[in-house]
């Protein structure tokens, strides 16, 4: 089993085809194959943006990692 984290979109490089994405205070370049947009927030597996999320569900992921 896999885990992946949220994160937000703070920029795109590469024509859209890498984003750099930030959780907490960790930022970090990935491939962006959600196709997300910058602002956007995506679940981020091994280097990957897999999939485009809600801000509620990055906020409800936020929140029970901060719990911990």
């Amino acid at each position: 089993m896999c885990l992946a984290i949220a994160a937000k979109v703070i920029e795109l490089r590469n024509d859209g085809k890498k984003a750099v994405v930030e959780q907490g205070e960790t930022r970090r370049e990935v491939l962006n194959m959600a196709k997300a947009e910058k602002g956007q927030y995506v679940l981020v597996q091994q280097g990957f943006a897999v999939e485009k999320i809600s801000e509620k569900e990055a906020r409800e992921t936020f929140e029970a990692l901060a719990d911990d």
